[in-house]
């Protein structure tokens, strides 16, 4: 008889932590959230799952709210933060608490992504394979990396990661992405009665694209930390297709009954900028549920430098995802539904009109 899998999610508020201690809890795990605010999970009470409220960059506390869980068998670490060093010590304190306390502790898989191959530097080898060299000056995820198979040498228990195109979903009290965003965007032209532009440039409108959706990133994430032959290794993850803008476009167009425009002199992050008035307006106009607007214009750049942006990306940003479907994990989901599907929930939840 297997033994139980015990889940602990480092960053379970987060649109990534969020859907993965979901799909867990689908699959009869019992599940540690670790934030410091409490998840919201779909699906009713919190039945399985423990919340631990926990700041991880102090050692002492993280060792004192770890203790017990002793029973943890996979970790997931998804949290984030804008400082590499603050991401050293949560990951570092993590595992000191858990390997002093849990003797079935059997992986940890990390979140990390396609800035692993510099994408958000400019233009990268497509498509970014898992064998690809690292990018000189790229540090994005390798000090995490480095420090956990350090820390794995000699060990029972083994590493693995994910690494994601662009993610989508939904966290309650947790929205920003590309999907939540793209569905404001087109819920405000629409308010403002203009046609739905694309807000960015003909390279960026005409560029190959990849994204995937949170809770099949989440499985993706289950299947290789509890795979054995998947150990010590990482793999890219994404629904399965690619896609242009310039397509992709004019679906989401009759989604909110837009008239069509093409490529736009402003960016995402230029148009939203001075729309948090506007987007307080339709709020109460429409009894919307509240929204961290003020996010938006930021995270729409992210790290990239102008003209690129998380939604302005002027060359590929596509990656090679045959090592995770060759160890078996062979899911996929038409990236133009997946977008029609959120935007449905998305107006069930009173996210947007």
């Amino acid at each position: 008889m297997d033994k139980p899998k015990v889940g602990m999610v480092i960053g379970a508020s987060g649109v990534t932590g969020t859907p993965l201690a979901e799909q867990l809890a689908h699959a009869g795990w019992k599940i540690y959230g670790v934030s410091r605010r409490a998840p919201q999970l779909r699906g009713g009470p919190f039945a399985q799952f423990h919340h631990v409220a926990v700041d991880l960059t102090d050692g002492a506390a993280t060792h004192r709210a770890l203790a017990a869980c002793a029973d943890v068998t996979h970790l997931f670490h998804c949290a984030n933060d804008a400082q590499a060093d603050t991401r050293l010590k949560m990951i570092g304190n993590t595992l000191d608490a858990i390997e002093a306390v849990a003797p079935n502790f059997a992986n940890i898989n990390l979140l990390q992504g396609t800035k692993y191959y510099g994408s958000y530097l400019g233009p990268f080898k497509t498509p970014a394979k898992e064998t690809d060299p690292r990018i000189p000056g790229g540090d994005f995820y390798y000090s995490e990396e480095d420090l956990v198979t350090g820390r794995q040498q000699g060990k029972r228990w083994t590493w693995t990661g994910v690494r994601p195109q662009a993610v989508c979903g939904y966290a309650a009290g947790n929205p920003v992405n590309l999907a939540t965003v793209l569905a404001i965007y087109g819920s405000i032209v629409r308010e403002l009665g203009q046609p739905f532009g694309f807000p960015s440039t003909e390279a960026c409108f005409n560029a190959l694209i990849q994204v995937v959706d949170a809770e099949l990133l989440a499985r993706g994430a289950i299947y290789v930390s509890t795979t054995p032959e998947c150990g010590n290794r990482a793999f890219n993850v994404g629904n399965g297709d690619m896609f242009r803008w310039k397509y992709m476009w004019p679906a989401l167009a009759r989604y909110f009954g837009l008239e069509l425009a093409g490529p736009q002199a402003y960016s995402l992050r230029e148009f939203l900028s001075d729309k948090q008035p506007l987007w307080e307006s339709m709020t109460r106009k429409y009894g919307l549920k509240a929204f961290p607007f003020e996010r938006t214009p930021e995270w729409a750049q992210g790290a990239f430098s102008p003209p690129n942006s998380r939604l302005g990306c002027e060359y590929d940003f596509i990656s090679d995802t045959i090592r995770v479907r060759q160890a078996g994990f062979a899911e996929c989901l038409d990236s133009e539904q997946m977008f029609l599907g959120m935007f449905d929930r998305f107006r069930a939840e009173k996210l947007i009109p």
